[in-house]
């Protein structure tokens, strides 16, 4: 009898995805998932009415991203029409709900599902999964052999943690939970938190607001006047980048170098961590020369411990405003017309916002139960994650954006696009060979995290400050950023370590190998004779060769490295009048 396709070697079995999560991150899987995989099923679960992830749940006044518009999409699909240099959240979430519709992804995609349990089954080597509609009640319980957390770590409010919050009788928001439709004209407003949300919120509530009052409990360090929405780009601009889409790469790539040139400000006693913390001390004092209480709002911790917050000037300069007021100090309880702090004063207020970030502690907040362990139990105790995608003693299952994934030291949508890749290749794995289960190692986890631990003695994120990677509690736990830059996730994370999983077969693991035929051979347009040819034009087999060659060796002017830097306007020797308004909107840490 002739031999079928399913004869041949590396033939694809069916594959069941679920990914839980409609954000960046996994809008990014389901791509990359359609664009190389054809036997297998996807369903994505998210909580939410609309995807967007982050950029659906922030949208609180003044909520922009901190990264030029222009850097914040996928490596491979521009925008060309963003409107402004720093977008706002709506412009943000309708690039990703117009990538969706562009690549018919919405077919996946399972809106106002909210998981409530995931369990391994091992005998039968798969998850079950049950989800609520939260427009009927009803439980959905739904079964696949892979299963991929990109939930994200921005999305679950983190309320003050003082007694009698719910005392409070006025109108009580979040800044990650913001009702836009509370109108604030005229109001005594209470924002409480000092950090990137409360920058942006102030100055976008301060002239409609009767009065304004904000608690600051810690201050943070911030870059000089970046704009968000109000520095546009005009008609004629997004046009040019329309109609040449080469003017638009030059500035992406611009942007993207800039932002990756400066990892050592990330390192404690740098050259360039020290001039940072000089240059932003004293422009911080020159804008708050009026202020008596200038010191209170210079950090004692090093630049870039907490995320450096730009358009930072702005929000200093609303500070010294008629109707604005600042407390330096910490809630420490709540009324039922306002909040006490720390120093016995009693603020009242009709609204209050809390800006108070996120609960980034990495626990689920559904169970995900398998070998009788559940993952909310273990990573309470002790967060056991692996290179930001894989989860201790936790088998076929998959994080994205999970602990360890750079997020505070360059571009992140890079690598929530690594990330893909490198699941994509397990899933890859999986669907070609016989295999039962496929689990990081603990003893792997356990290294690795000794290891980041080590390294981050040397960054900035394990100094005197609370951050999202520590949770907001300092020396709490190894901070959960990468211990690296963006580039040196992207060579770390590039080729699996197989070696650090435990891959358990069914039968036997070499019935890979089908019966004796080729793929090319059952497939009728192939070139038989592929492997003849004029030169050699094959894959380098060194490690550091692959990654040069893909880091375009040679083709820039050389660069001294490690040289000191200052802060200033970006400049540019393109020869457009376009090009050069557009960068000189944008503030960056600038070589010299």
């Amino acid at each position: 009898m002739d031999p079928t396709k399913e004869d041949a070697i590396y033939n694809e079995r069916f594959v069941r995805v679920i990914c839980i999560g409609a954000g960046a991150s996994g809008i990014c899987m389901a791509y990359k998932l359609k664009r190389s995989f054809t036997n297998f099923s996807l369903i994505i679960y998210d909580k939410n009415p609309e995807i967007g992830g982050t950029w659906y749940e922030n949208r609180y006044p003044g909520c922009a991203c901190d990264v030029p518009s222009h850097n914040y999409t996928y490596s491979f699909d521009p925008k060309p029409d963003y409107s402004s240099v720093y977008a706002g959240s709506k412009e943000i979430k309708s690039y990703f709900e117009d990538f969706v519709s562009k690549h018919d992804l919405g077919q996946f995609i399972h809106t106002s599902h909210l998981v409530t349990r995931a369990v391994w089954v091992e005998e039968k080597g798969e998850w079950t999964v049950e989800a609520k509609s939260l427009l009927t009640g009803q439980i959905v319980k739904s079964v696949c052999d892979i299963l991929i957390h990109a939930t994200g770590y921005l999305n679950k409010p983190a309320w003050p943690r003082v007694s009698g919050l719910g005392d409070f009788k006025g109108v009580k928001l979040h800044s990650a939970d913001y009702d836009d439709s509370v109108d604030l004209k005229d109001r005594n407003v209470l924002i409480i938190g000092g950090g990137s949300s409360a920058v942006q919120i102030l100055p976008a509530i301060q002239p409609i607001v009767l009065k304004a009052k904000i608690i600051i409990r810690t201050p943070s360090w911030m870059l000089p006047d970046i704009s968000t929405e109000t520095s546009t780009f005009t008609p004629d601009q997004i046009k040019e980048f329309v109609k040449k889409p080469e003017l638009l790469m030059a500035l992406r790539q611009e942007n993207e170098r800039t932002m990756n040139s400066i990892f050592t400000v990330y390192m404690k006693n740098t050259a360039l961590q020290n001039q940072a913390k000089v240059l932003l001390e004293s422009a911080t004092r020159e804008i708050l020369k009026e202020y008596d209480m200038v010191d209170k709002l210079i950090p004692d911790f090093s630049v870039g411990c907490k995320r450096v917050i730009p358009s930072g000037f702005q929000f200093l300069r609303t500070l010294q405003e008629e109707n604005v007021s600042v407390v330096h100090s910490a809630a420490s309880s709540f009324t039922s017309s306002g909040c006490i702090t720390e120093d016995g004063q009693h603020h009242e207020a009709d609204v209050m916002i809390c800006a108070t970030g996120f609960d980034t502690s990495y626990v689920p907040r559904y169970p995900v139960i398998a070998s009788g362990l559940n993952l909310q139990t273990e990573w309470n105790r002790s967060i056991m994650g692996y290179m930001g995608v894989g989860i201790s003693g936790f088998p076929n299952t998959f994080t994205l954006l999970g602990p360890y994934t750079p997020v505070s030291n360059g571009p992140t949508l890079v690598a929530v696009e690594a990330q893909s890749d490198y699941i994509c290749s397990f899933i890859d794995r999986y669907q070609t060979e016989p295999v039962h289960s496929m689990t990081v190692r603990p003893s792997i986890c356990k290294e690795f995290k000794e290891n980041v631990a080590k390294v981050m003695e040397k960054l900035v994120w394990t100094d005197n400050c609370r951050n999202v990677h520590n949770n907001g509690r300092m020396g709490s736990r190894v901070p959960t950023t990468w211990p690296g830059s963006t580039l040196h996730y992207l060579e770390a994370i590039r080729e699996p370590r197989w070696d650090d999983w435990d891959f358990q077969y069914r039968g036997n693991r070499f019935t890979w190998m089908g019966n004796g035929i080729s793929q090319t051979e059952m497939v009728s347009t192939t070139d038989l004779a592929y492997y003849i040819r004029q030169q050699d034009n094959s894959p380098l087999l060194s490690r550091n060769a692959r990654n040069l060659a893909m880091a375009k060796m040679g083709s820039q002017p050389a660069r001294e490295l490690h040289r000191q830097a200052k802060l200033s306007p970006a400049k540019t020797n393109k020869t457009t009048d376009e090009e050069t308004s557009i960068k000189d909107k944008e503030v960056v840490i600038d070589k010299k």
